[in-house]
């Protein structure tokens, strides 16, 4: 016959044996389901794979990495923009596969082609029992543009100055051709020392006329005298 301090004892083990029943009961919740190990981590462009940090903010050239996973299974992974639409399912801007090995580690080839932004990825793959895991990362990847070429000035007929340069009248070298000057008409005055030389080359001119006629002269006198003497010689 069991006395009252024995059946106080009892009571206390059946209580904390139901209790343990209830909460073992409950343990799948608290863990992951078989298959649903793993996390995949975002990763700059020289981030190690094998390393397990997770970088949130990339470049324009960045990787994802998984860690984890129950072996040789492969991964599906989704890109798609930050924020997206409530209540809808965004399309995926870009999407992928990993190749985990025996261990469960993979990793992405570079993935290029997203302008700055907020970006979230997603992850499934096959047996999955769970909702899909994620990440949001940022982009910083500034868009370069070609700045438009400074196109070259070219000239205008008529509107240059003297030799081509700006501000003159297309009768002063609009073209960039040399002015045009008429040359002077007359002699000019003696006070600017033109006339001199023209006075003194024409009086010497007019000075070797008169030597000439005069010598020619004389000598049509000579012959006038001599014909004069034939006859009184009387000569023919």
């Amino acid at each position: 016959m069991t006395t009252p301090p024995t059946r106080t004892l009892l009571r206390a083990a059946l209580a904390t044996l139901a209790l343990g029943g209830v909460t073992l009961a409950g343990a799948p919740a608290a863990f992951a389901a078989p298959g649903d190990n793993g996390d995949v981590k975002v990763h700059r462009q020289n981030t190690p794979d094998n390393s397990d940090v997770n970088e949130p903010q990339v470049g324009c050239t960045f990787r994802f990495a998984a860690f984890n996973f129950d072996g040789l299974q492969s991964i599906q992974w989704d890109i798609y923009e930050q924020p997206g639409q409530p209540g809808n399912q965004d399309p995926s801007l870009k999407s992928g596969s990993i190749a985990v090995d025996a261990n469960g580690d993979g990793h992405t080839d570079d993935i290029t082609g997203l302008s700055s932004g907020m970006y979230k990825v997603e992850w499934t793959w096959v047996g999955q029992n769970g909702a899909a895991k994620s990440k949001v990362f940022r982009v910083n990847c500034p868009i370069i543009t070609n700045p438009t070429p400074t196109p070259t000035p070219t000239s205008t007929n008529g509107n240059g100055g003297p030799g081509g340069g700006p501000g003159g009248n297309g009768d002063n070298g609009g073209n960039g051709q040399p002015p045009h000057h008429k040359p002077p008409h007359g002699p000019v005055g003696a006070g600017g020392g033109g006339s001199a030389p023209i006075a003194a080359e024409d009086s010497s001119t007019f000075g070797i006329g008169a030597a000439v006629a005069a010598g020619l002269a004389g000598t049509a006198g000579l012959v006038l005298i001599r014909r004069s003497r034939r006859r009184d010689n009387g000569a023919a």
